[in-house]
């Protein structure tokens, strides 16, 4: 996968703030640019969001970037790719944290999308990069911009 695609979704994804004031349902996505999986993950995830932002927000949230360090307390990030889903309030419905197949993912914001109370897929937790692999890229502090 080319990092095109992944700077796309990035770029195409609503700020946090306006995503918490404009009254639609919400995907935070937690990434680092050196996760091998986010970087799978773009394609699917820019093909789904395509398909919903009209209806639903996509907010991508650097885990290097300490500007968000209370977002990433407040949602428990531990590893990523790590997604909340969160209602036209900003509740939190339920996250994963995973290489999360494009099929869960399209399911979720359909949920939210259409306002049901939950979305399928609220608590999966699979394969991701955790602190150990930061330190393969050399990374000091997975919040710092070393």
């Amino acid at each position: 996968m080319s990092l095109k695609v992944s700077f796309v979704v990035m770029a195409a994804a609503v700020t946090y703030e306006e995503a918490l004031s404009n009254g639609k349902p919400t995907v935070v996505e937690f990434y680092a640019d050196w996760c091998e999986v986010f970087r799978e993950l773009a394609p699917d995830i820019y093909k789904v969001e395509q398909q919903y932002r009209d209806r639903v927000n996509f907010v991508m949230l650097n885990v290097d970037n300490t500007k968000w360090e209370q977002e990433l307390d407040e949602f428990g990030v531990e590893g990523i790719p790590h997604f909340a889903f969160l209602d036209k309030d900003g509740n939190e419905e339920g996250n994963v944290v995973d290489r999360l197949p494009r099929k869960y993912l399209q399911e979720n914001v359909d949920a939210l999308a259409r306002g049901e109370a939950s979305v399928p897929h609220a608590r999966v937790v699979g394969q991701y990069s955790s602190a150990e692999s930061r330190k393969v890229h050399q990374v000091v502090d997975p919040r710092s911009h070393v």
